[in-house]
C-alpha cells in the first residue's frame, strides 16, 4: 500500500507539470504551489491498472495497462507509467490523459525528474475550458522550477475542429513564469492561411497582472479627424493600477489621458482621470480632471467625486457620454459622515460649474455644509415615533453673494391598524429656517421662518389567488390615501437660494394606487405580467405657488413632475386643484414580449403633459427589436428605435436612432455590421454613428480575437 501511494503522489504531480509550465492560467488546483512533498490529498485517491509490481532493489514502481488514477473530480489515464522513487524520475506512455473540472491535457509521452522538476512532453495539447485556451505542441521542455521551451507550438482560443479559426504558430519560445515568453518565428494564422508574422516578440506570462501595452483604437470622425489611441497598463502594486493613453487625432493633435485606480479594502475604491493638452484649432490648453471614490471603515464613510473640464464645449468636443454633454452644470463634492443606530452625521463640500454657453456663472456653492438625521425611533409614548433633521450650510456665488443658513424639521407620527391590511398614520412636523445673508454690496439682514404641518395616511393592501393545475395568478393591490395641512407663512424675505427656501401652504389629498399581476408555477419564481401605479392629486380651494423657480420639497411627485415640464417649456406653474394623473403601465403576456406606457394627462385641459410609449421583442442580445415614442407638451416629441438582428451565424447587424419630430431632425443614430466567420471566436465590425451636437459623424472599425482583445474603437 504503502508504494501505491507513492506512485499515486507521483502521478498526480505530473499531472500538475504541464500546466505550471504554462503561466499560471493553466496550474490544476493540486499542483499549485506544491513540491513533491508538498502534496496533500483531501480525498480518497483511487488507483487501478491491469498489473501494479514494484522492484525493492531498484526501487522502481511499474503500472501497465489501463492505468487510472482519480482523486475527486481530477483524473489521469495512461497505457503504461513507470517511476523511479530513487532518482524521482518518472515516465507515462500511451494516450496520457489529464483532466479536471476546467482543464486537461493529453500527449503521447511524458518523461519527467520530481526532484530536479524537468522533463519533456512530447505531441500533444493542453487545454483550458474556462478561457478556451488551447495549447499545440511537438515538445514542451521543462527546464527549470520557472522555466520551459516550446518547439513547433500554436495558441488559439478558438479551438474548432479539424482547423481552429485562428491560431498563433511559434516556431520556438522560451519562457520563465512570472516573467515573459520571448518566441521567434511567429505566424498568425487564419483558418490556416498565414496573414502576418513576426521573426521575434515578447509576450507576458505573469500569474499576477502585468504591466504592459493594451490594444490599440482606431476611429474617424469630423471634430476629431483621423484618431489612434494606445493605451498602456500599469501594475502598480496590489491595491492601485493605472492607464495611461496617448490619442493622435488628425484635427486637433496628441492628447495623453491618465487613469488612477486603487482599493483600498473591499467597501473602498476610487479612480481619478486626468488629461492635458493643446487644442489645435483653438490654439489653447485644455484639459479635464474627473473621478470619485468610495472609502468605508466601520461607522465612517468618506466619498468624493470631481468632475471638472477646463472650459464650456470640452465634453461637446471629446467625450462621448450624452450626460456630459447636455448637463448644464458640473458638480464636485466631497463628503465625510457617520453612522450610527439612532443617527447619523455628515459634511460636505459641493463645487458647481457652469456648461451653458455663453456661461452666465451665478451658481450657487456650498462651502460647506453639514448635516445630522434622526432615524424613525420609537418614543416610550404609545407607539409614537419621532424622526427629525438639522443642516446648516455656507453658500457664496461668484458674484460675491454670501449666505449662512440654518434648518430643522422634527416630526412625529403614530400608525394604527385599523384592520389586518388596512393602516392609519397621522402625523405632525414643523420645518424651520433661519438665515442671514449679504449682498456682494450690502450689509448683513437676517430672515427666517417657522412652517407647522401635518396629515395622515390611509393604506390597504388586499391579494387574491387563481390557482390553477401547475401554475396559477396572483392579484395584488395596495391603495394609499394621504391628506397634508400646511398653513400659509409670510416668507417673501427669505432668499431664493434652492428648493428649500420656502414652503408652499397646502390643504391636499393625494391618492395613489398600484395593481400588480404574477404568474406563478410549481418550483419556478413568479413572473410579473402586468402593473399599473396611478396617482392623483387635489387641493382644496386650489393651489398656491410657492413664489419660486424651485420645486416644492412637499410637493408629490405628480405635481413636481408637471412643474418641471412647465418650468422647461417656459410656461407658469399650475395652480388648478385638480393635479394631472400620473399613471405607469406594464405588461409582459410573453416571454420575449415587453410593453411600457407612461402618461400625464390634464383632465382639465383634455391633453397629454407628457406621453411615452414603448415596445420591445427580444431572443437575446444579438436578436431584439425596441421602439419607443414620447412626447413633452410644448418641450419635446422623439421617437426611438433599435434593432438587432443576427440573420446568419456568421452576420450580425444593428442599428439605433433617435428622432426629434419637434425639431425634424436625427439627433443621434449609429448603425453597424459585423461578421463572425465561422465561430464566435473572432469578429470584424464597421459601424458609423452621427451625432448633432456637435453636427459629427463617427467611423469605427473594430477586430476583435475571444479571449485576447479587440482592435478598434
Amino acid at each position: 500500500m504503502r508504494r501505491l501511494l507513492a506512485l499515486s503522489f507521483a502521478l498526480l504531480l505530473i499531472g500538475g507539470i504541464p500546466s505550471v509550465a504554462l503561466a499560471g492560467v493553466l496550474l490544476p488546483g493540486v499542483a499549485r504551489g506544491s513540491g513533491k512533498a508538498g502534496i496533500r490529498l483531501d480525498e480518497p485517491v483511487h488507483l487501478t491498472a491491469d498489473t501494479l509490481t514494484y522492484d525493492e532493489d531498484s526501487g522502481v514502481a511499474t503500472a501497465e495497462g489501463n492505468v487510472e488514477l482519480a482523486l475527486g473530480n481530477r483524473s489521469m489515464r495512461a497505457d503504461r507509467i513507470r517511476y523511479d522513487s530513487r532518482t524521482g524520475e518518472a515516465e507515462l506512455a500511451g494516450k496520457v490523459r489529464y483532466g479536471d473540472a476546467d482543464e486537461e491535457f493529453s500527449f503521447d509521452r511524458v518523461v519527467i525528474n520530481l526532484d530536479k522538476e524537468t522533463g519533456v512532453l512530447y505531441n500533444g495539447t493542453i487545454r483550458v475550458r474556462s478561457s478556451n485556451y488551447l495549447i499545440t505542441s511537438e515538445r514542451i521542455e521543462k527546464t527549470g522550477k520557472q522555466s520551459f521551451a516550446i518547439r513547433k507550438g500554436s495558441f488559439t482560443t478558438c479551438p474548432c475542429d479539424p482547423e481552429p479559426d485562428w491560431k498563433f504558430d511559434i516556431r520556438r519560445s522560451q519562457a520563465t513564469l512570472d516573467e515573459y515568453v520571448y518566441a521567434k518565428d511567429v505566424t498568425f494564422r487564419i483558418r490556416g492561411v498565414p496573414v502576418f508574422w513576426l521573426p521575434w516578440g515578447a509576450f507576458p506570462v505573469k500569474l499576477s497582472r502585468q504591466s504592459g501595452f493594451l490594444m490599440p483604437n482606431f476611429s474617424s470622425g469630423r471634430t476629431k479627424g483621423y484618431t489612434v489611441t494606445v493605451p498602456y497598463y500599469w501594475a502598480i502594486n496590489r491595491w492601485s493600477e493605472a492607464t495611461l493613453a496617448m490619442e493622435a487625432m488628425s484635427r486637433r493633435g496628441y492628447r495623453p489621458e491618465a487613469e488612477y485606480r486603487f482599493v483600498l479594502n473591499p467597501e473602498s475604491e476610487g479612480t481619478v482621470l486626468g488629461t492635458f493638452f493643446h487644442d489645435r484649432p483653438t490654439d489653447e490648453y485644455r484639459w479635464r480632471v474627473s473621478g470619485e471614490n468610495v472609502f468605508r471603515t466601520g461607522r465612517w464613510t468618506a466619498n468624493g467625486r470631481v468632475e471638472v473640464p477646463s472650459d464650456n464645449t470640452y465634453y461637446v468636443d471629446f467625450v462621448d457620454s450624452d450626460l456630459l454633454r447636455s448637463a448644464r452644470q458640473t458638480r464636485s463634492e466631497g463628503f465625510l459622515g457617520r453612522s450610527g443606530e439612532t443617527m447619523s452625521q455628515g459634511i460636505s463640500v459641493t463645487l458647481y460649474k457652469e456648461m451653458e454657453v455663453p456661461s452666465q456663472d451665478n451658481t450657487i456653492q456650498r462651502l460647506p455644509e453639514y448635516t445630522a438625521t434622526l432615524l424613525p425611533a420609537a418614543l416610550p409614548l404609545g407607539g409614537i415615533e419621532a424622526a427629525g433633521k438639522i443642516s446648516a450650510t455656507n453658500f457664496r456665488n461668484s458674484n460675491g453673494d454670501h449666505e449662512v443658513r440654518a434648518m430643522g424639521n422634527a416630526a412625529l407620527s403614530r400608525t394604527l391598524v385599523i384592520y389586518p391590511s388596512v393602516t392609519l398614520t397621522p402625523y405632525l412636523f414643523v420645518d424651520l429656517l433661519g438665515d442671514r445673508y449679504k449682498p456682494a454690496a450690502g450689509a448683513w439682514e437676517s430672515a427666517g421662518r417657522a412652517v407647522p404641518g401635518g396629515g395622515a395616511t390611509l393604506s390597504t393592501e388586499a391579494r387574491r389567488d387563481f390557482p390553477r393545475d401547475g401554475h396559477g395568478y396572483v392579484h395584488l393591490v395596495g391603495t394609499t390615501l394621504g391628506y397634508r395641512y400646511v398653513p400659509g407663512i409670510a416668507q417673501d424675505n427669505i432668499p431664493l437660494t434652492d428648493r428649500w427656501s420656502r414652503l408652499a401652504p397646502q390643504s391636499q389629498f393625494v391618492l395613489s394606487l398600484t395593481q400588480r399581476l404574477l404568474g406563478v408555477g410549481e418550483g419556478t419564481s413568479p413572473r410579473e405580467l402586468a402593473a399599473l401605479y396611478l396617482e392623483w392629486a387635489y387641493d382644496v380651494g386650489g393651489r398656491v405657488s410657492s413664489g419660486t423657480p424651485y420645486v416644492d420639497p412637499l410637493s408629490p411627485f405628480v405635481r413636481s413632475l408637471r412643474d418641471q415640464i412647465d418650468t422647461g417649456a417656459g410656461r407658469p406653474l399650475e395652480t388648478d386643484a385638480v393635479s394631472d394623473v400620473y399613471a405607469i403601465v406594464s405588461a409582459n403576456p410573453f416571454a420575449r414580449w415587453k410593453f411600457r406606457g407612461e402618461a400625464l394627462f390634464s383632465p382639465l385641459d383634455a391633453a397629454f403633459t407628457l406621453g411615452a410609449v414603448g415596445v420591445e421583442w427580444r431572443k437575446d442580445e444579438d436578436n431584439r427589436v425596441l421602439a419607443g415614442y414620447r412626447i413633452s407638451r410644448d418641450l419635446a416629441e422623439d421617437l426611438h428605435g433599435l434593432v438587432a438582428w443576427r440573420p446568419l451565424r456568421l452576420l450580425a447587424l444593428q442599428a439605433q436612432v433617435n428622432y426629434s419630430i419637434q425639431n425634424g431632425y436625427i439627433t443621434d443614430g449609429s448603425a453597424g455590421l459585423t461578421v463572425y466567420p465561422r465561430s464566435d471566436c473572432w469578429s470584424v465590425g464597421v459601424s458609423v454613428e452621427k451625432k448633432t451636437q456637435p453636427d459629427d459623424t463617427n467611423v469605427n472599425l473594430k477586430f476583435q480575437l475571444k479571449g485576447i482583445g479587440a482592435i478598434g474603437n
